[in-house]
Parts: structure tokens; C-alpha cells; sequence
């Protein structure tokens, strides 16, 4: 059983992040994605993508701790805590998560016109703090990725890709000036 969570825990954390990738490419500053699907697609799809970001992070915060209860037959407050004081990555992951959950809350808040569109703008720039903290999470704690030298340079050349795209469009931004 506790298998099962891990595995579905695992599945849950990658797709959250492979989404939150497309989201930084579809609305980040870089034009990759405009060259092929129009910005108003983008924008339709990068709030529906939005929303299953809650549910994943959630069914992964919750197998991947019910399977580890689990599997060493520890205590809720005992999992939590080997995880997240363990004085290595764990407490970064919580930050990544509380930024992302922020982004939600603050695209929830806008969309029922509660902020202005500059406060929500703002607030979003955080977004490109939780993706290298989650990154971190998944090659040190990844089971898939701790193994597997080479998931884990695929996966890195992902994350290099999204951050290098949005890294050159600024770049050009600034030479332009």
C-alpha cells in the first residue's frame, strides 16, 4: 500500500511541475509559445492549468506523507518533522509550496477583481522562485531522479531550457535599449 501512494505521489509531483513549467513559458516574458498558439489560447490555457495545480499538489502532499506513515509506521507529526527539519532540503519545498499556493490565492483574488492587475502581476514574479526550490526537492528527493543520473540530466535540461528561454527574451529586452 504505501508503494502504491509513493508511486502515485511521485506521478502527482512531476505533473505539477511539468505544468508549472508551462505556465512560466506560456505567460513568461519569452515568446516560445507565441510563435505557435495565440496569446489568447495561451492565457485560456494557462488558467485552466492553474487550477489543476491545487489538486495535484495536494494528492501529492498527501500520498507522499500517508505512504511514508506507512512505510516506517511513524506518526503523522513524526513524518513531518524528519521531512521538513531535517536540515537538508525539506523546508525549501514547504517555501516553493507556499509561494505556489500565494500565486493561486492571488489568481483567485483577481479573477474576482479583489486586486488590482499590478498587484497581481507583482505577486507573480515570486513564481520564478519556486520552480529551482522544487527542482531541488525532486533531484534530492526524487526516487526516480537520486538513481538515475540519466532522468536526472534530462530533467535538468527541461528546467534549463524554460528558465534559459525566458533568460535569452530578457537578454534581447535589455540589448535593444
Amino acid at each position: 500500500m504505501s508503494n502504491t501512494l509513493l508511486t502515485i505521489a511521485r506521478l502527482a509531483g512531476l505533473l505539477a511541475m511539468v505544468i508549472i513549467l508551462f505556465q512560466l513559458l506560456s505567460m513568461g516574458k519569452g515568446r516560445t509559445l507565441d510563435r505557435v498558439v495565440n496569446k489568447l489560447t495561451l492565457v485560456k490555457i494557462h488558467r485552466t492549468a492553474a487550477f489543476t495545480l491545487l489538486p495535484l499538489l495536494a494528492v501529492h502532499v498527501a500520498c507522499a506523507l500517508y505512504g511514508r506513515m506507512l512505510e516506517y509506521n511513524d506518526p503523522l507529526r513524526v513524518t513531518l518533522r524528519d521531512f521538513y527539519l531535517d536540515g537538508r532540503w525539506g523546508s525549501l519545498t514547504g517555501v516553493g509550496a507556499a509561494l505556489l499556493i500565494f500565486a493561486l490565492v492571488m489568481s483567485i483574488l483577481f479573477l474576482r477583481k479583489r486586486i488590482s492587475y499590478v498587484v497581481f502581476k507583482r505577486s507573480h514574479l515570486l513564481m520564478f522562485i519556486a520552480p529551482p526550490l522544487i527542482f531541488i526537492h525532486q533531484i534530492f528527493f526524487g526516487l526516480h531522479f537520486a538513481g538515475n543520473n540519466l532522468l536526472a540530466i534530462l530533467w535538468s535540461g527541461l528546467f534549463a531550457a524554460v528558465f534559459g528561454d525566458l533568460v535569452l527574451f530578457k537578454a534581447k529586452a535589455v540589448l535593444k535599449f
